[in-house]
Order: structure tokens, then C-alpha cells, then sequence
């Protein structure tokens, strides 16, 4: 089974999508991000992943970006499944990221996408591809490319 990271890579190149790599130290939290931010002179919108679990036992990402919040309650009333943030064990072992750094994309179908439209308008994104060592550069327009394509169920959260 290729990593998350892998498969992250094939899809930008499979769909032709320009992207910038970098490796750093590792990032753990948003202040470590905003270390590497300045180091590296990073432009763009750092992304918001956050890894859940449904209490009828589904898997769920809500890919949105820094600042937002994840409104539980709202998300109940869409989903008709109540929401809790997944257990770091779930994050391994599900969605194959480190905790921390879960990806917006590049896991197995059966994980649910929830997407805040707002992040598309935005311009540049910055992402972790499921490891603590590197970020991901890219336009977000061009992402709509990969959101479309992939196999995962995706709901767009008002």
C-alpha cells in the first residue's frame, strides 16, 4: 500500500498540477508552522484538516483552513451523525498521517471529505502531506482538479 504522502504526489503529478515541495523541521504545532512560514518566506493559506469519527463508526476529513472551526452541531444537522475529533491511533492507522498533520486528500475511498467551499477563495495552500517534514505548495483552484476526481464521497459544509 503507497503512503499518503506517495499517493498525494501521484495525484498532483497525474493531474499536472504545478506544486512546490518542501522539507524542514518537523512541524507539531502552528507556531512551528509559522517558524518554517518565515524560513522559508511561504506565501499562501496554511490548511486545517481535521480527522473525525462518526458514532456509527464512519471516518470523516473537514479540509477547510487555518482560523476556522469546526461547528460540530452544524455538522450533525447536515450529516445526521454525530462528530468527535478521531483518536491519534485512528489518525495512524486510518488515515495513515501523523497526528497532527493529517492530509487533505490521498486516503483510502472510504473516508468521507467534508469541504469548506471558502477555501477555494483563496489562491495559494499550504498542506501537509501526512507527515511532519514536509509541506505542500500548490494553487487551491488547481486542487478542485483532484477534489473532483477522487473516489471519496464529498460534501461540501456551508
Amino acid at each position: 500500500m503507497a503512503s499518503v504522502y506517495d499517493a498525494i504526489i501521484g495525484l498532483l503529478r497525474q493531474h499536472q498540477i504545478p506544486y512546490k515541495e518542501f522539507d524542514h523541521e518537523p512541524i507539531l504545532n502552528y507556531d512551528d508552522a509559522e517558524k518554517q512560514k518565515q524560513k522559508f518566506q511561504w506565501s499562501g493559506t496554511e490548511s486545517k484538516n481535521v480527522f473525525m469519527k462518526g458514532d456509527d463508526s464512519t471516518y470523516y476529513v473537514f479540509v477547510t483552513f487555518q482560523g476556522q472551526r469546526v461547528d460540530f452541531k452544524k455538522l450533525k444537522e447536515l450529516l445526521g451523525v454525530k462528530l468527535s475529533i478521531a483518536s491519534e491511533d485512528d489518525v495512524r492507522a486510518v488515515a495513515q498521517c501523523v497526528p497532527g498533520c493529517v492530509a487533505p486528500f490521498g486516503f483510502s475511498s472510504d473516508i468521507t471529505i467534508l469541504l469548506d467551499p471558502t477555501l477555494f477563495t483563496h489562491t495559494d495552500y499550504l498542506f501537509s502531506p501526512g507527515v511532519t517534514t514536509k509541506t505542500i505548495q500548490t494553487n487551491v483552484q488547481e486542487l478542485k482538479k483532484i477534489f473532483d476526481g477522487l473516489p471519496n464521497r464529498k460534501i461540501d459544509i456551508p
